[in-house]
């Protein structure tokens, strides 16, 4: 292979899809949109606040109507005059100044029901208020009910929870590890393999079909082999993903930066309230919190330079079908009848994945992550459970070695395939090309 063509085929392929205003457009919105979902929801819920409502307590049984303290969306008011008998009469002559009337009947302690009146249905957030507050009270009235001293504390005393932590250890020594942590983080890389190789390898598709249909590459192919052109094509595009990706890294901790600079989170009333609550939790001083000694006794070096290596050779393998299958299409509506099993595969082997995640070490993740089709989606989900060495070694090599065969095999259909047009192909005859 002449490296002079190859890196001119390289070379062609990446500026021709990183200038393209398509490609520009998605690299500088994503990362916009991906913010907006962070942060219009909390900039929606800010603007939709309203001023406090009116919530008239009718209390019959005489004991919960205390109970109700105002809040930034409701304030409770008790009406001495108004009754069940004369609420409806009430509520119209207020015209609009009180939003509901909560009626509390007497036998509230036997049935456990309350009645709410207004015009329309009530807010979810005030169902699920009213629904807390008296829970509580009621638990509390049964178990004054008793009469036994300090009944009370010895049921809040008796409610135990067992903190489970886990460690593990090396040559280096102990440390402490997070079961949660680790399947987040194998299941965050098997979903990133999984929609880069999808994307990327369609990238590579279109572009093949799109030389065909243009005719260009019967020029390029004049100048350059088919095995050239076709690498040329898997690397560019590889090169195109990690522009976009870095550009992507960057664009993203600048715009986190902007939020945490304007504290749109912390700004928050409901937040504000907790944190000045003491919802947030005070470590003490020089004891790290348990999710940040996990963090980082996880070996992050290893596991991202091993990702890495099942990233490139995941990709390797399915952008070299993407594009021996692409070669035989003229349009890329024809495309979908060879698409389709790759995406099956793809998403099958992310389904195993996260089949194994409560079991990495069974069976069915021991064989998917030696099988090269499905080890770069499944050793990811296996990865962060310190997989063996002797299973890493001899996936990766099989991994390698299928993706080298796949080129191969790729490069001859690609050759026949890149010239052929105005026919249906079939995938027998595409067998027929291999041999």
């Amino acid at each position: 292979m002449d490296k002079r063509r190859f890196f001119l085929v390289l070379q062609r392929e990446y500026y021709s899809i990183v200038a393209k205003k398509s490609f520009i457009l998605t690299t500088l919105l994503s990362p916009l949109i991906m913010i907006s979902l962070i942060a219009v929801p909390v900039l929606l819920m800010e603007f939709n606040k309203s001023d406090a409502q009116v919530i008239t307590v009718i209390d019959q049984s005489g004991r919960y109507a205390d109970k109700f303290i105002d809040t930034e969306d409701y304030d409770y008011q008790v009406l001495p005059d108004m009754t069940a008998d004369n609420m409806k009469d009430r509520y119209e002559e207020a015209d609009g100044d009180i939003y509901a009337i909560l009626v509390i009947p007497s036998n509230v302690d036997e049935t456990r029901v309350v009645n709410i009146y207004s015009e329309q249905p009530v807010k979810m957030s005030l169902s699920r208020e009213i629904s807390d507050i008296l829970g509580k009270s009621l638990s509390e009235t049964k178990i004054n009910s008793f009469d036994i001293p300090e009944l009370k504390d010895i049921i809040a005393q008796s409610n135990i929870t067992v903190d489970v932590k886990s460690h593990t250890w090396d040559e280096s020594g102990e440390s402490l590890s997070s079961s949660e942590l680790a399947t987040m983080t194998g299941l965050f890389l098997a979903f990133l393999t999984y929609m880069f190789v999808l994307m990327y390898g369609a990238m590579i598709m279109s572009s093949v079909v799109e030389d065909k249909t243009n005719r260009i590459v019967e020029v390029i192919v004049s100048t350059c082999r088919p095995m050239e052109l076709m690498l040329g094509k898997i690397v560019s595009i590889a090169l195109v993903g990690l522009t976009q990706i870095a550009i992507w890294t960057v664009l993203l901790s600048i715009g986190s930066f902007i939020l945490s600079l304007t504290g749109i989170f912390t700004s928050s009333p409901d937040m504000t309230a907790a944190m000045a609550g003491g919802a947030v939790p005070q470590m003490p001083e020089g004891e790290m919190p348990e999710i940040i000694q996990a963090i980082i006794g996880v070996n992050w070096f290893r596991l991202l330079g091993i990702f890495v290596l099942y990233f490139i050779g995941g990709y390797l393998l399915y952008a070299a079908l993407f594009a021996a299958f692409g070669s035989a299409v003229d349009q890329q509506s024809d495309a979908n009848q060879f698409t389709m099993p790759i995406m099956m595969i793809i998403i099958i082997a992310l389904l195993i994945g996260q089949a194994c995640m409560e079991n990495p070490d069974g069976t069915l993740g021991v064989v998917c992550s030696l099988i090269p089709f499905t080890s770069p989606i499944v050793m990811m989900i296996r990865l962060p459970y310190d997989v063996p060495a002797w299973e890493i070694i001899a996936s990766i090599v099989l991994l390698y070695a299928t993706a080298i065969l796949l080129t191969w095999l790729a490069a001859r259909i690609y050759r026949t395939g890149i010239l052929m047009y105005g026919r249906k192909v079939s995938f027998k005859e595409i067998l027929r090309w291999v041999k």
